[in-house]
């Protein structure tokens, strides 16, 4: 099939059908940074070490990851929209209560955790009914405006809250503040499921039909067979998408994204902070100035996501995802060692780390829809899920302890280069997936 005509036939109702489903990923993410943006106020008032502060974090990750197992393989035998609206409420409602009863690490936790259920309900769902929907060589283009959406959500949470914190007294209401959109995304993902925005009926589903095969190994050897059909799981997940080499190596360079994107999502703007104190801000101010700046920075993956998707449509996945994993790579390693520089430094290479370490997100994804058998995509997705999410976890928690117990000196350059390391460990994973051949699953 030629990549371009599906691309070509994309209809105004594809349109506008994307753009509402973006849309409810976005609003409920206006509250997921909340948490990060508060959490200077947070600590204090609750007595949280760094360890403590990211297991609350991560607990949220650990949910998403845990829940990815079970309810994303659903959607290969019930409605992918029930899922994902069943994920809109638990997301917006976890969000919402977490002012409200949060007390400590374990409230705090448990309301985290059901946030990350909802959140992958609706994002890894949101991933497949894109992919179903779009076709041919836009397919990534598409999948990257859902991901796109899912960054701008929670970047700008970043800097909503940043504003909220300057101006409203008490971290409670500034947080309660960021949820209320996503309450009303309930009412916007409930009339996308209704079908009023009818699908055009010249889009071809080309899901499961080895479209864009040759974009995931950069060389054009797919066939448009490497995707047979293997029995049924049940709505069950299955492990048959395991035993592809090409896939388990998407799903670990995932995985390793997925971790370097979160440790800088959580101590990047704590990093800032503590540079704006070392130069003289007070540390109320140092917080809300530095969750406002990692909110532009990360703001900057809506686009980068977009870019790095068309790059993969043109250039070709493991291609264009080596290139981003080196540039974030490279941030990493620098970040640390500019702690007590001018403070200019730090925000222009944080500029770039925010653009790079998202570029990749949905090239990753992509490829999972386009490797997996036809009828495992929802186990698939599972997997990488579970994997990303899992290595993701961890990842926070683990900087957060060398800072408990490191020096200050080179607490802040060790956290940063073990970042570095998982994006080596990425390029080398994506290295070795360009030279594995194509494989085909059979029952």
């Amino acid at each position: 099939m030629n990549h371009r005509s599906g691309a070509a036939q994309t209809s105004w109702s594809d349109i506008a059908w994307l753009a509402g489903l973006s849309g409810v990923l976005f609003l409920i993410l206006l509250s997921s940074s909340s948490y990060v943006a508060s959490l200077p106020f947070i600590r204090s008032e609750w007595g949280l070490n760094n360890t403590q502060s990211g297991l609350i974090f991560s607990a949220y990750l650990a949910g998403y990851a845990v829940s990815s197992l079970v309810l994303v393989p659903f959607t290969d035998r019930f409605s992918p929209f029930g899922i994902l609206i069943i994920g809109v409420v638990l997301t917006a409602c976890s969000g919402f209560l977490f002012p409200l009863l949060a007390e400590g690490l374990w409230t705090a936790s448990l309301l985290r955790f059901i946030y990350g259920v909802g959140h992958v309900c609706v994002y890894i769902t949101g991933i497949r009914l894109v992919s179903h929907r779009f076709a041919g060589g836009r397919r990534a283009t598409a999948v990257s405006v859902f991901v796109g959406s899912g960054y701008a959500g929670t970047t700008v949470s970043y800097l909503f809250m940043g504003i909220l914190l300057g101006r409203i007294d008490g971290w409670e209401p500034a947080f309660l503040v960021t949820t209320l959109p996503g309450l009303a995304s309930i009412g916007i993902a409930a009339f996308l499921a209704s079908g009023r925005i009818a699908r055009s009926p010249s889009v071809v589903d080309s899901l499961g039909r080895g479209d864009g095969l040759s974009n995931v190994n950069d060389r054009g050897d797919a066939d448009g067979s490497g995707k047979a059909e293997v029995s049924g799981n049940g709505g069950w997940l299955s492990l048959a998408p395991l035993r592809d080499r090409r896939l388990v190596l998407v799903i670990v360079a995932y995985a390793l994204h997925t971790a370097e994107l979160f440790l800088a999502r959580l101590w990047l703007p704590l990093l800032l902070g503590a540079a704006l104190m070392l130069g003289g801000v007070d540390p109320d101010n140092a917080a809300s100035r530095a969750a406002t700046l990692a909110g532009l920075m990360f703001m900057t993956g809506i686009l980068s996501v977009l870019l790095g998707g068309w790059a993969s449509d043109r250039f070709g996945r493991t291609r264009t995802a080596t290139l981003i994993f080196t540039v974030s790579g490279i941030c990493s390693f620098l970040a640390g060692w500019l702690v007590g520089l001018p403070f200019t430094y730090l925000v222009v290479l944080g500029f770039l780390y925010g653009f790079f370490t998202a570029a990749d997100s949905a090239i990753y994804s992509t490829a999972v829809t386009e490797l997996a058998p036809r009828n495992l995509v929802g186990s698939a997705q599972a997997l990488q899920s579970f994997i990303g999410f899992v290595a993701g976890t961890g990842a926070p928690v683990l900087a957060g302890s060398i800072l408990d117990y490191a020096t200050v000196q080179s607490a802040w350059i060790l956290v940063f280069s073990f970042n570095g390391v998982l994006a080596l460990a990425g390029i080398a994973c994506l290295i070795w997936l360009r030279r594995v051949p194509l494989l085909r699953i059979t029952g």
